[in-house]
């Protein structure tokens, strides 16, 4: 399979450039029955009767079976198929069954991808001003996050912003705070100096990492776990609930909860793509995503609090920290993004802080 991806990924280069980086470039047309058959073979537990349906969608993102958000596509995809009279089918693949983040948002474009989840750095190289979702310590609250997230500003995000490079995002997940876990304690930021942590392949990420004074490593999640296993990296950073199910907590035992970042993920889809469905179905698509949203919400929470707690039965010290040495050192991230992501959003989130 992945040497087929890397074909597919290889002849579609050109094609993918010339568009202006637009990652939904051609996507209303129906994949290729080989990259059908691939994506088919990939995750034979995804395969689903799609007789009677009119369109068949494949949704793609890289985390595990058990993670909420794989489950939430589970729901989704029930939930489509519910509304559309079978008329429309999802099939899921989780796991990197279809490839890394990256992959993903490329296959929307290839036609072999018409749903991925991407991080909103990710997204950023088509859309940089989306970067003012990671920017460190930009939501204090998650009540804030998601007044962002389900307001005006995240319908700007995710229909004009995301529209102007063919795509649009269906959901905002919500993905909780990042926090670095790592083979030896971080108790201050001092302990952190001169580390190797694995994070996703962002500028800002990196940036971030500089800020506290140890080194970014960009690595796909596929890779980490060996990674941290054989010391490639001394820890990484996300929130509780990737950490133990990833079982990275058996290569890194330790999680210190910094809280640098909450930043949503987006679940994506091409815009052509969807455009060229009736409006019936379109309809039916966004609404199964807006109650996706929602039941994604309740399963992250429900389950965060256990993740935590499974965690320290597992051995996993579980280190609070006093954040404002850390606030302090990310200050100069946010110098260096101003001009990218805008004052004025800046000044609309933080405002909704208050």
């Amino acid at each position: 399979m992945k040497k087929t991806w890397s074909i597919l990924l290889t002849l579609a280069m050109g094609i993918s450039l010339a568009g202006c980086s637009s990652a939904g470039s051609g996507a209303k047309e129906t994949p290729a029955p080989a990259a059908q058959e691939t994506a088919m073979s990939a995750q034979p537990e995804a395969r689903k009767d799609n007789q009677g349906a009119e369109y068949v969608l494949n949704l793609g993102d890289v985390l595990a079976e058990d993670h909420p958000h794989s489950q939430s596509y589970y729901w989704f995809a029930d939930r489509v198929k519910e509304l559309t009279d079978g008329k429309v089918q999802v099939n899921v693949f989780v796991n990197s069954a279809l490839g890394n983040q990256a992959d993903l948002i490329e296959g929307l474009g290839l036609g072999t991808v018409q749903i991925a989840k991407s991080m909103t750095t990710g997204l950023s190289v088509y859309c940089p001003e989306i970067q003012v979702f990671d920017l460190p310590y930009m939501f204090t609250s998650t009540d804030q996050f998601f007044q962002v997230i389900d307001g005006e500003i995240g319908e700007y995000f995710a229909n004009d912003v995301l529209g102007k490079q063919d795509m649009v995002g269906i959901a905002y997940f919500y993905a909780g705070s990042r926090n670095i876990y790592s083979s030896k304690p971080i108790r201050s930021l001092a302990d952190v100096k001169g580390m190797k942590l694995r994070v996703p392949e962002s500028p800002i990420f990196m940036s971030l990492c500089e800020s506290f004074g140890c080194s970014g490593t960009p690595m796909s999640v596929g890779e980490l776990y060996t990674a941290l296993q054989t010391g490639v990296v001394d820890g990484a950073e996300n929130a509780p609930i990737f950490y133990f199910s990833q079982k990275h907590y058996e290569a890194a035992p330790y999680i210190t909860m910094t809280e640098h970042i909450m930043t949503p993920d987006v679940v994506v889809m091409s815009k052509s793509y969807l455009e060229s469905m009736p409006q019936e179905y379109q309809d039916k698509i966004r609404q199964a995503g807006k109650e996706m949203m929602q039941y994604e919400r309740d399963l992250w929470f429900s389950q965060e609090e256990d993740a935590v707690e499974k965690l320290k039965e597992e051995g996993v010290e579980v280190i609070e920290v006093d954040k404002t040495e850390f606030k302090n050192a990310a200050e100069k991230v946010w110098e260096n993004y101003t001009d990218i992501v805008g004052q004025d959003m800046i000044d609309k989130i933080q405002a909704l802080a208050k």
